[in-house]
Formats: structure tokens, sequence, C-alpha cells
């Protein structure tokens, strides 16, 4: 259902439904739920492929620590060992930038890959230079190439780099499946002094992503669907 956000954007959630979020306050059903989305129930073989993004050393010694990393990672390699089982091909995404960079400067050691996710012989690994892999790369063109329809995304950080494909690859005409227990996000804090804890930047970009882009799942109900 990666084609919902036009449908929104042209109005499908009516006057009457806006008009009672705003009179009442009260929460009212995901954007997708309401255009009609269904939960996805399986997956095809052929049609699918996990996106694995910037599991980097600059996520765990580096400047921006994430306190979730280690557990997001495990849960990735859950996928990783689901992905092998099913014959599912594995894109390995890597943010690169320039010498010299504040992180994940191409010269140095925090833009490698973490050791316990380093790319396997089967991976393709994609370097990208922006948060979204669909903007700085021809992503699009290889899954297109490889038949694949359905992506299944795991990793850091969830408020950026996982938010971004999440949200470019329904107008590329994909839909998405985003693990919420293999990826994490850091605790920021803002140029006013504002600080978002971890969790809750990861829960509002989880929300985000189900609202609008596609469907939000844990590792363990993702390894259940049915693959055929």
């Amino acid at each position: 259902m990666g084609a919902l956000v036009a449908p929104y954007a042209a109005g499908i959630v009516g006057a009457s439904a806006a008009a009672a979020a705003t009179t009442t306050g009260s929460p009212t059903p995901t954007i997708r739920a309401m255009s009609g989305a269904k939960p996805v129930q399986r997956l095809r073989r052929n049609a699918t492929a996990l996106l694995v993004i910037d599991f980097q050393n600059e996520y765990f010694t580096g400047r921006m620590p994430i306190v979730d990393g280690p557990r997001a990672a495990a849960q990735a390699k859950r996928l990783l060992a689901w992905a092998d089982e099913h014959a599912i091909p594995v894109f390995q995404i890597q943010h690169i930038a320039p010498e010299g960079s504040a992180t994940f400067a191409k010269e140095g050691d925090t833009v490698r890959f973490h050791a316990d996710m380093q790319p396997r012989p089967r991976d393709k690994v994609v370097q990208k230079t922006t948060v979204s892999v669909f903007a700085s790369t021809d992503i699009a063109q290889q899954l297109r190439s490889a038949g694949v329809q359905t992506l299944v995304i795991a990793g850091l950080m969830t408020h950026a780099c996982v938010a971004g494909a999440a949200r470019d690859a329904g107008p590329q005409g994909f839909d998405v499946v985003v693990s919420s227990d293999a990826t994490a996000t850091r605790a920021i804090r803002r140029e006013n002094g504002d600080t978002v804890s971890h969790d809750s930047l990861h829960r509002a970009a989880l929300a985000e992503i189900e609202d609008t882009f596609g469907d939000v799942l844990t590792t363990a109900q993702i390894v259940a669907l049915p693959v055929a």
C-alpha cells in the first residue's frame, strides 16, 4: 500500500473526521487504516528484500551512541537468518561522509560496519551519502530489477535513515514493513535546550511510519509471516 500517501494528500480523510478530531482531541486511527490498508498477512519470497541500514561503529563507539543499538543488532541478525532461510535478498546500507566530517568520515573507523554486523558474501552493500538511501543511490532500480515489491527494513536511526527509507519507498512503488525492535535511535538535545529521550523519539518515528508509510511489526511477527 505504498501509494497511500497520494490519496491522503488529495483529501481521502474527510472533513468530518478532521473536525471530530479537532473537537474532541481524541486519538484517531492511522491514515493507512482510514484509507483501507490491510495489515500485511504474508510475504512473497521472490518479491521481498531485507534492507539493513547503517549498523556502523558511529552508533556504538562514535559520537552518536545508541543505547539500544546492541538489542537492535541482535534482532537484525534474526532477520538476516530469516532472509537466508527463505532466499530473500539482503541489502546492507552504509552511510559515508567526506573526509574530515564530524561523523561517518570515510577515512575513519566509525564509518565501518559494526563487528557483529559485517556484510556477508551474499549481501549487496549500498553506500549512501544522504539520510534516505533512495536519494543518493540507484537502489530503487536495483530492487525493481530484482523484482522486489516489499521491503522489510531494520537499522539505525529510526527517526532518520529508517524513516527516510520508509518515506521514500512508497513513491517508488514499494510496500514497507519496518521492524520495531530491529531499529533504534538515540536521545537528542535540541538547540533550545529541550531534550527528547531515545525511547520517545523511537516510538514517535514508528508511529509516523505506521500512520502513513507502511506496516510496523516486531521481528518475531515478521519471521512468523508465511513466505511463499
